[in-house]
């Protein structure tokens, strides 16, 4: 005769109730199977992360599609031959390079807006053209009448001849920025350009683009060398010269007008165009004088002032080219 232990027959019955109603039931296998499909999602999640962080992708181009950067021919604007026909349509980059000399050569005297008031107009007699007025023009207002002022200069004026310093493409495009800039400028006849064309001989010297001029590197810093080793010298003589003669009144005046005196010095050893005339003078040192080595003060020198430093300065380069 055997006696179940109650405690053994509880357990047993938990058990058999785990099993039928947990073991066996589809819900826990959906469960379960639930779980599984979500640690496997997780897992190839975190496996394509590393895999974009850490492996480029291998993608494959068709070669019909594929062309290296240094097989593509470089881009070149085409160059437009002056005519009479195309002087008096200009190109947006024709416009552009224009605007640039302008700021350059032209704004210092004339003004960023072409109304005559730059920086060294109020030293200049007579005042430098506003073009926006209609009247008292010398050579008068049409292109053709522009680029004979722009390359022969207005004598008894500080406008002076460019056309040893711009090409004939420069001077076209910066009166061509001028003319579409600063104001309603008449037309030239069909007859008046070939006329200009016929003077200055425009079909035979120049292509009608902006597009500039493309040195080698070697050929380019051949030249800056070359360009840069006589202007040293000249500078080193010029301050030598005014260092031992400070007792000159050009020497204290100089002295008085400048910040840096090397870089002004560099500044007009540089380019000629100041020593061409007192009204040049101004012009060059009054445009940007700090950037030039100059005090801004020197804007404020009497025309005695001007005189004395224009004279001084141009007879001391003078003094040390002859001594090179």
């Amino acid at each position: 005769m055997s006696i179940d232990n109650p405690k053994q027959s509880s357990g047993q019955e938990k058990q058999s109730f785990f099993v039928r109603n947990v073991w066996l039931s589809p819900v826990f296998y959906l469960y379960f199977l639930s779980v599984l499909i979500a640690l496997g999602m997780l897992y190839i999640n975190r496996e394509n992360m590393v895999n974009r962080n850490s492996i480029p992708p291998d993608i494959k181009i068709d070669s019909s599609y594929y062309a290296p950067i240094r097989e593509a021919p470089p881009v070149q604007a085409p160059a437009q031959k002056i005519t009479v026909d195309n002087l008096l349509t200009p190109t947006k980059a024709e416009l552009a390079h224009g605007e640039s000399i302008f700021k350059m050569d032209c704004a210092p005297c004339h003004g960023l807006d072409g109304k005559g008031d730059g920086p060294a107009a109020a030293s200049l007699n007579p005042k430098p053209r506003d073009y926006h007025a209609t009247t008292g023009w010398v050579n008068g207002r049409l292109l053709s009448d522009m680029f004979k002022t722009v390359s022969d200069g207005i004598p008894g004026s500080a406008m002076v001849s460019f056309a040893g310093a711009l090409s004939v493409n420069d001077r076209l495009d910066v009166i061509d920025y001028i003319r579409a800039n600063f104001g309603n400028f008449p037309k030239d006849t069909p007859e008046q350009l070939e006329a200009l064309n016929k003077k200055y001989h425009l079909e035979e010297v120049g292509e009608k683009s902006s597009a500039p001029a493309q040195l080698t590197l070697s050929v380019a810093m051949k030249q800056i060398e070359e360009g840069a080793i006589p202007r040293a010298k000249t500078v080193e003589q010029a301050m030598t010269y005014i260092s031992s003669h400070m007792n000159d009144e050009g020497a204290q005046l100089f002295d008085s007008v400048t910040l840096n005196e090397q870089r002004a010095l560099t500044m007009l050893a540089s380019s000629g165009f100041w020593s061409k005339s007192e009204q040049n003078f101004v012009a060059v040192v009054t445009s940007d004088a700090a950037q030039n080595g100059f005090d801004p003060k020197v804007a404020q020198l009497s025309q005695q002032g001007w005189q004395t430093l224009y004279s001084y300065l141009k007879s001391i380069f003078l003094t040390t080219s002859i001594a090179s």
